[in-house]
């Protein structure tokens, strides 16, 4: 299972991602799938569900602003978990 971390820009994913990787956490940019992002051009952060509270607890610690957290689906949804 694999979580998407919300990010307004390529920028702030990339950044998000180094954070994550330094910390020890896998984590993969990807423009965020079509109805994710409010402006239709939104980057994600993808991490493993093993990894993810403590893949956002690193973020929030380093005051790396992200949105609302996703969790991928099995048939290809996306479920709301927080933001």
């Amino acid at each position: 299972m694999r979580y998407l971390i919300m990010c307004r820009s390529q920028t702030y994913a990339q950044r998000a991602a180094r954070l994550l990787e330094r910390s020890g956490i896998t984590a993969t940019v990807s423009r965020a799938p079509q109805g994710l992002g409010a402006s239709g051009c939104a980057w994600c952060v993808k991490v493993s569900g093993a990894r993810f509270m403590q893949a956002v607890g690193v973020l929030r610690r380093a005051g790396a602003p992200f949105g609302k957290l996703y969790r991928e689906e099995e048939d290809g949804g996306y479920t709301e978990v927080g933001a």
